[in-house]
């Protein structure tokens, strides 16, 4: 179902989606998940800072590194 809203008038109209509006909006959104890991692979590593790198020299921001590589594993598996 499509929603439209003419701006002129603030009439609001709905109708279904041709067969082409569906195919387009299926493809966007395959598209949007296969893009999804990268995204968050890219949100995930631009968390390393100068900050956690000088702080990789402790037990704790070597931990930090460990599960942050983890995560971005996981994400490269759905690739």
């Amino acid at each position: 179902m499509i929603r439209q809203i003419n701006v002129q008038t603030g009439v609001e109209t709905q109708r279904e989606m041709t067969a082409t509006e569906q195919t387009q909006v299926d493809i966007a959104v395959a598209a949007e998940l296969a893009n999804a890991p990268y995204r968050e692979i890219s949100r995930l590593e631009s968390t390393v800072t100068p900050r956690r790198i000088r702080e990789m020299t402790t037990v704790a921001g070597a931990k930090w590194v460990d599960d942050l590589e983890k995560l971005i594993a996981i994400e490269r598996a759905k690739l």
